[in-house]
């Protein structure tokens, strides 16, 4: 699920399995304590699956791709600001397989999305011309060597669209930059973690503006560990250490980073112990980590996949999929910096 705050209220738009078709919820009131009756966005069958969700110009809107014999990018927007009705979705590459990990933003006014058209194993991006996301412009490969692209993550930075993903070739994490505010010209890619262990680093990233400059949490595949890295300058042309977050079992898959009360905070699925989790760093920069926190654990069954942080109504919020319920979950927690959590809705 894509975790957002839409109009006050907490809300979600995910692929529901069972039906194959995308949807959207939204909480009733500003915490998430109750929940209103989930809404199909897209009926056809076999869509939803990647979504990505932000309010753009006021209203929901989703990115995401037609699974379908279309196998497209596609985009709708919410006819109003709760979304309760949508317009009619939108293709915006029909290139075969395009809008796989697909990450939605408003850029410089209009709404963006970042993808892998995983046909050529290109990353790709593309604006819309407008700011609702009527008309859109034609979609640009920004990296075009080997498979690249997965496990999109795109924040605007310093004022200029940036993108982290994946190399799955050479195992790398990267991050691109554009030069301007549109996303018209980019800059090179660089690398804030390489595969130095001939392993694959970089997967399931996703990335925030910490303490001025981007930031990304991802799983690094060889060491099987939580793993966290922050640019030196706001264009993201020097990158710190990377830092292990968590060190043990394996962790961090299907990160989600977001700032609570002023320091970096993440979820993640602990896929040894099968558990969602919660770490902050005790640090506006995220030098330093805490102890991670279970948020949900299910004996019988996997449970913290597909995660997405929010800060909701001043608390951290997190979505996720629990697998031995086949349910989409929701908790939020008690306190502003997440030491401890309700009961899972």
């Amino acid at each position: 699920g894509s975790l957002v705050v839409v109009n006050g209220n907490p809300a979600i738009s995910y692929w529901d399995g069972a039906n194959a078709q995308l949807k959207y919820v939204r909480a009733l009131d500003a915490t998430g304590t109750n929940w209103g009756t989930p809404t199909t966005v897209d009926g056809a069958f076999f869509v939803g699956l990647y979504a990505s969700l932000a309010v753009v110009n006021g209203n929901p809107a989703i990115s995401y791709w037609d699974g379908s014999t279309n196998a497209d990018l596609k985009y709708v927007r919410a006819l109003d600001a709760n979304g309760a009705n949508w317009g009619a979705p939108v293709s915006l590459d029909t290139t075969i397989n395009s809008g796989i990990f697909s990450s939605l933003a408003v850029v410089n006014g209009n709404p963006a999305i970042c993808y892998e058209d995983g046909t050529n194993a290109h990353l790709k991006y593309v604006r819309a011309l407008d700011g609702i996301g009527t008309n859109w412009g034609t979609p640009m490969t920004l990296d075009s060597a080997g498979v690249v692209g997965l496990y999109n993550s795109l924040v605007v930075v310093a004022g200029n669209p940036a993108i982290s993903y994946n190399d799955d070739i050479n195992g790398d994490l990267k991050f691109v930059r554009a030069l301007d505010a549109n996303g018209t010209n980019w800059a090179a890619v660089t690398i804030p973690d390489a595969g130095v262990q001939s392993g694959n680093v970089g997967q399931y990233t996703s990335q925030a503006i910490v303490n001025g400059n981007a930031a990304i949490s991802y799983f690094d595949q060889t060491s099987r560990h939580l793993k966290y890295v922050r640019a030196l300058d706001a264009g993201g042309t020097t990158w710190s250490t990377p830092v292990t977050v968590v060190g043990t079992g394996i962790v961090g898959l299907y990160t989600s980073v977001a700032v609570v009360n002023g320091n970096p905070a993440i979820s993640y699925y602990d896929s040894l112990n099968a558990a969602l989790k919660y770490v902050r760093a005790l640090d506006a920069n995220g030098l330093t980590w805490g102890a991670p926190v279970t948020l949900d654990s299910d004996t019988s069954g996997n449970v913290g996949s597909y995660t997405s942080l929010a800060v909701v109504n001043g608390y951290p919020a997190v979505c996720y999929y629990d697998l031995a319920n086949a349910d989409l979950k929701y908790v939020r927690a008690t306190d502003a910096s997440g030491t401890s959590w309700s009961i899972p809705d």
